[in-house]
Order: C-alpha cells, then sequence, then structure tokens
C-alpha cells in the first residue's frame, strides 16, 4: 500500500499512515522517497456516498497530497475545505506533529479537484499551520496500546496557503451545532470501500463523493464504540454513508439561514470499535460551533460582539 500525507489521526508518534489511522505525516520520513510513502495506505472515499458529478458543487473541496511527479490520485490525501481566501480547516491529525518547513516542502494543497485524474484545481503550497490548542489523542480505554482503536478531542487545524484561491467562494464556518436530525452531507476522495489486494486503485475514490448524514446526539457516537467520544469537541453525524481512511479532514457540511455551512471536520469513525471501512455505524467530527472563536481568529475575523 502507499502511504499518504495525512494519518488517520496522528500526533507524530504513532505508526506509519500505511497500518495507523492517526499517523501524521511527521511519523513517515519527509524525503524525496517519500513521494509515494507519505501519509497511509489507500485513502478511503465515502463508502455507500455518491460521485459529485459537477465541479460547482463543492469547489471549496481542498485535497491534502504529497507534492511529486505522480498523478495526483496516488498522492492524495486527507481532506479539508477553504474557509477563507487562503486558509483551509482540516483535522488536527492530518498534519500535527510535522515541522511546518517540512510540510512547505513536500506537502501542497488542491482547491476544487472534484477528479483527481482529470483537473488538479488550483495548487498551493503550505505557509503555517496552526492546530487546536487543546487537540489530543485519547487511548482506547479497552485497547491503549493499539491506535488503530483510540479516538480524538478538538481534531482541528487551520492551514494558510501560500498564495489566495481566487474565483472560489470560501464555505463560511458555523457559529452554532446543528441540533439532531439536521439533514448534513460528507464529501471526501479515497476508497470507496475495502482494498482489493491484487487491485487497490479499484476502489480509489478518483471522482469526489458526497454521503448523506443525520445529526445526532453525541451519546449515538458513545454507544457504538469503546473508544472515548470527547462530547464538549465531537459532533456526531450517521447515515446510509460511512466515512473512512482519507476521509479525514473532509468537510461536513449543513444548511443553515439559506447558506451551506461547515460544521464538522471528519475525525474517527467505526475503526475505533475494531470494524473495517464501510461497516455501517456513527461518526465523529469536530465540532465548528466548540471551536468558532478560536477558529475565527486563525482566519483573522473579528470576533463576534
Amino acid at each position: 500500500m502507499r502511504r499518504r500525507l495525512g494519518s488517520r489521526r496522528g500526533g507524530g508518534a504513532s505508526a506509519p499512515w500505511v497500518r495507523r489511522r492517526w499517523t501524521a505525516l511527521g511519523a513517515v520520513a519527509i524525503t524525496a522517497a517519500a513521494v509515494t510513502a507519505v501519509g497511509a495506505g489507500p485513502a478511503r472515499a465515502i463508502a455507500g456516498g455518491r460521485e459529485v458529478l459537477s465541479s460547482k458543487e463543492a469547489p471549496w473541496m481542498a485535497t491534502l497530497a504529497v507534492r511529486g511527479p505522480e498523478p495526483l490520485l496516488q498522492r492524495a490525501s486527507c481532506g479539508g475545505a477553504l474557509v477563507a481566501p487562503d486558509r483551509v480547516l482540516t483535522a488536527a491529525h492530518c498534519v500535527a506533529g510535522i515541522p511546518v518547513d517540512q510540510l512547505r516542502e513536500v506537502a501542497e494543497y488542491h482547491i476544487g479537484a472534484t477528479v483527481l485524474s482529470g483537473d488538479p484545481g488550483q495548487v498551493a503550497r503550505i505557509a503555517a499551520v496552526s492546530v487546536h490548542p487543546r487537540y489530543r489523542l485519547i487511548p482506547s480505554p479497552t485497547a491503549p496500546d493499539d491506535p488503530e482503536a483510540g479516538s480524538a478531542a478538538f481534531d482541528l487545524a487551520v492551514i494558510t496557503l501560500d498564495r489566495p484561491i481566487h474565483g472560489v467562494r470560501p464555505l463560511p464556518v458555523a457559529s452554532r451545532a446543528p441540533a439532531p436530525g439536521t439533514p448534513a452531507v460528507l464529501y471526501g476522495h479515497g476508497l470507496i470501500g475495502p482494498p482489493n489486494p491484487s487491485d487497490p486503485e479499484s476502489v480509489r475514490g478518483d471522482v469526489l463523493r458526497r454521503g448523506v448524514y443525520e445529526v445526532t446526539g453525541d451519546s449515538v457516537c458513545s454507544a457504538a464504540t469503546p473508544a472515548t467520544v470527547d462530547t464538549e469537541s465531537v459532533l456526531c453525524g450517521q447515515g446510509p454513508a460511512v466515512a473512512c481512511f482519507g476521509d479525514s479532514g473532509g468537510p461536513l457540511v449543513i444548511r443553515s439561514d439559506g447558506r451551506r455551512m461547515i460544521a464538522g471536520v471528519f475525525s474517527f469513525g467505526m475503526e475505533t470499535a475494531g470494524k473495517p471501512c464501510g461497516t455501517p455505524g456513527p461518526n465523529a467530527f469536530a465540532d465548528t460551533a466548540t471551536t468558532y472563536h478560536w477558529i475565527r481568529r486563525r482566519l483573522g475575523l473579528p470576533l463576534p460582539e
């Protein structure tokens, strides 16, 4: 399997993304050879979702990738969303623990790359990274030595790009948590199911996919996994779609006041219960409402009165 830029949960001291969801980019050697080795095994896209056929549906979609000559489909990793002309909101575990100078050297973001093999979107390098100060990995109470079984709290990071993205309206950040029952949509690239060892490329999410969710109470996530669910920072959602590796950092989008907004960032799912990718069950997202003031400060915006 190829490794990719974002780990599933990285703190910088975890095992490689090939096997460990929380491995950050920093857990992999940042060298030229890492172009096909950084991050994690095949990213997995939203299982049970459907393809996004219009480039206008999610032009703010951000895809983290290793820089290099290989096709973008082979280099792509975590997702994210453009929330200001030069800022991307993503999961902390995609970048945490990696020196910024290394990220500047080997990583890039592709904005609006709906079909990875056909259109790379607008490309920008990383200028700065701000990880939420309360971000932490939480070992599983039942399997504390297994990074796959652990969870995370305040799993958010704001990436500053080296240039503004033109012609794309940023996705607004929700300041209020959506009520249980609120419909939502998650966007992501990657695998749409467990990889086929004989042809791992067969399930890569070349085309951006959307998965329909419904916001639930945190108790739904807590009941589905032995992992610790940090109810202060986690937003829980469930639907016919299921997020998998490579959807990390992807935006959970709701509609509020007539506008689409990002209400959550994909953090972890049923793998914390020992289940394979695509297993039905709730997914956990970092809640933008809980961290709204911190996000606004990272965007250089004044705090609401």
